[in-house]
């Protein structure tokens, strides 16, 4: 059985390849973003994340304005009196101020290493990123509250099989958010995949997220379903501690996994290591490495 056209499947493929680009295009050259009047918002209390025209990035509010210069307060309480010209970008800062320090929000919050969690991206938020190096991948805020990924493995300059992996929110408070998604693998004549619902309960620094799925392939279900329990909590600016774990259909199998995520503004590496226990069988430990980088925050 065939679900879907070699030219749709080939478009999808092909898209995976393009997204770097795609989602670099609004990275204007310093020159043209000169150009750009920054609109500065009113001296206020409000942590803005100000980039300057030697490219470097402050955490600061604004105290002071007029017609050339800007007087800005930075998270340390070091005051600082810029030229408006200096001004590149002005966003409100995503994150908290602690001990002085900024920690800006986890740019990979909306996954755990592999699985998704409750969260999602903003409208017009995306991310690329690799996993274990052979597994490119792409994410896109479609709205507030629908996410859409996708990637292929590349083995020999191949790319099969692709996958999408669309989610929406059906939950978002303070402390507690819920999706229900699919993961689904295209082949040429077969589509296999997972539907699922997930939880995620705390905030962006300290969380425990649980899901449930079953699996299927082409129109048949999996009676039994598949568990998930992940956490994950920050211990410093730039360093999250994760866990993702799973219960396989009917108990046959266990999956566990730890490691750490390095958080930069927009950058973050995860190093884990996973083992398995299956019918009296184990393995361990198999290391992972996966990189991501966000756009549009």
């Amino acid at each position: 059985m065939r679900f879907l056209p070699m030219p749709a499947i080939n478009s999808l493929r092909a898209l995976v390849l393009i997204a770097p680009v795609l989602v670099a295009s609004p990275l204007l050259p310093d020159a043209i973003r000169a150009q750009v009047a920054v609109d500065i918002p009113d001296p206020g209390e409000t942590v803005y994340e100000i980039q300057l025209g030697d490219g470097s990035v402050l955490f600061a509010s604004i105290a002071e304005l007029d017609e050339e210069q800007v007087v800005l307060v930075t998270v340390s309480g070091v005051r600082l009196e810029v030229d408006r010209s200096q001004l590149r970008e002005i966003a409100p800062a995503r994150g908290r101020v602690q001990g002085g320090e900024f920690w800006s929000e986890d740019p990979g919050g909306t996954r755990l290493f592999f699985t998704a969690t409750g969260r999602s991206l903003a409208r017009g938020e995306s991310y690329i990123g690799t996993y274990v190096i052979v597994l490119p991948f792409a994410a896109v805020g479609v709205t507030d509250r629908v996410t859409l990924a996708g990637g292929a493995p590349v083995l020999f300059g191949e790319f099969e099989p692709f996958y999408l992996a669309p989610k929406v929110q059906v939950v978002r408070t303070p402390t507690a958010q819920a999706s229900v998604g699919t993961l689904v693998f295209l082949f040429d004549d077969e589509m296999v995949g997972v539907a699922y619902g997930v939880g995620t309960f705390g905030n962006t620094d300290r969380a425990l997220s649980a899901g449930l799925g079953y699996f299927y392939s082409g129109d048949e279900l999996v009676n039994e379903p598949a568990f998930m329990l992940g956490g994950e909590t920050r211990v410093s600016r730039r360093i999250k501690l994760i866990s993702e774990n799973y219960v396989l259909p009917d108990r046959v199998g266990y999956v566990l996994s730890g490691g750490v995520r390095i958080m930069g503004d927009r950058f973050s590496t995860e190093v884990a290591v996973f083992g398995a226990w299956a019918d009296g069988d184990s393995g361990c430990c198999l290391p992972i490495v996966n990189f991501s980088y966000a756009f549009g925050r």
